[in-house]
């Protein structure tokens, strides 16, 4: 059997890359398993991503998507059927998932670690103190559970509003159909219940467990294990997917460097392909891969020329 070509950089316990796998499952795909370490240094994944090391990653072949926002994108483009957005869905579908990947994930990782954040280990906190530039109390446990009272209030308004979308279309956020609201929505609940239980908050709404226990329910598609020198191999034999240049904000070959404006800013650099108002992607050399593009969103991402 062929190796599946969707090749995705990922650790069990990522709720980002959980957000991924759940997509994997909604649109049935097959696809290859590489574990990456869940903190610095990542010194198989950074020769793809040109210094981007947020997990996940999703390398096709010798062309690099990072976020999971142009992953989605890029998901649906690729594999439309069945779709992320049932009909009359896309515009709610986006502005739920944009809440879901601010707003919901800070509140549901600020409890986890202001409530059980000693149990994680030192080098873990010290990894995500610099990874979001003092946010979250720099990752000081005793310093961010004074604000456990004030999250759980913010929990609260957050499941009554999913406990209301699934009341009033059911059984999924947006209707009959599950849709990107449902997989980004997902994601930080499942991370919430994977450290702290049901007791914080989900247990009041039985609701928004029985929706979660049916998003479970869909899984992650098909899976298969491949080991990250298989897959700076895979790049490193392909050759970058030719981009049609429908226009761009800067012309081809410009030198040019990306960085998130959100959390790990680490800056990649490299000569554009194309910098649309959608997506930015750079054509980068690098010794162990050879050439390959690295895709990102232009939201949440900062572009300049060098």
């Amino acid at each position: 059997m062929a190796a599946p070509d969707l090749i995705l950089h990922h650790y069990p316990r990522s709720p980002f890359a959980e957000k991924i796998r759940v997509a994997f499952g909604l649109k049935g795909l097959r696809w290859c398993s590489v574990e990456q370490p869940r903190i610095a240094p990542k010194p198989q994944l950074v020769p793809l991503t040109g210094g981007y090391r947020r997990i996940p990653v999703l390398q096709i072949g010798a062309d690099i998507y990072c976020d999971t926002r142009l992953i989605l994108a890029e998901l649906e483009r690729r594999f439309p059927d069945p779709s992320f957005y049932p009909p009359g869905t896309r515009g709610a579908a986006d502005m739920i998932a944009g809440w879901a990947d601010q707003a919901l994930f800070a509140t549901a990782l600020g409890l986890v670690f202001g409530i059980n954040g000693d149990r994680f280990p030192a080098e873990l906190h010290a990894d995500r103190a610099s990874f979001t530039a003092g946010k979250f109390d720099g990752w000081n446990s005793e310093k961010m559970r004074p604000h456990v009272p004030s999250l759980r209030s913010e929990l609260s308004h957050h499941l009554r509003w999913i406990d209301a979308s699934l009341m009033e279309a059911g059984p999924f956020i947006l209707g009959s159909m599950p849709s990107l609201a449902d997989v980004a929505v997902y994601h930080s609940l499942w991370y919430l219940r994977g450290n702290l239980g049901e007791a914080e908050g989900l247990t009041r709404h039985p609701r928004v467990l029985d929706w979660m226990n049916r998003i479970a329910a869909i899984g992650h598609g098909q899976g298969v294990a491949m080991s990250t020198e298989a897959a700076l191999s895979t790049a490193r034999d392909a050759e970058p997917v030719e981009i049609n240049d429908g226009g761009s904000e800067w012309s081809p070959g410009t030198p040019l460097a990306v960085t998130p404006t959100d959390w790990g800013f680490d800056t990649v650099t490299g000569l554009c392909a194309i910098a649309d108002p959608l997506r930015v992607a750079l054509r980068r050399d690098d010794p162990q891969t050879g050439r390959t593009v690295v895709h990102f969103p232009r939201i949440g991402f900062a572009v300049a020329p060098l």
